[in-house]
């Protein structure tokens, strides 16, 4: 088990991946609030 220290937690590994690519806040505004009824099921007929 990892000291409390050490360990890094997943919100703040995943903020500074996307400060370090230069993910801006209209960015997420736009994924949140995209279309998100659920697509039609294929059909293999």
């Amino acid at each position: 088990m990892q000291k409390k220290e050490a360990a890094v937690r997943l919100g703040s590994l995943l903020g500074a991946i996307g400060r370090e690519v230069g993910v801006r806040d209209q960015d997420i505004a736009v994924l949140q609030t995209r279309d998100q009824t659920p697509a039609e099921a294929m059909s293999f007929e």
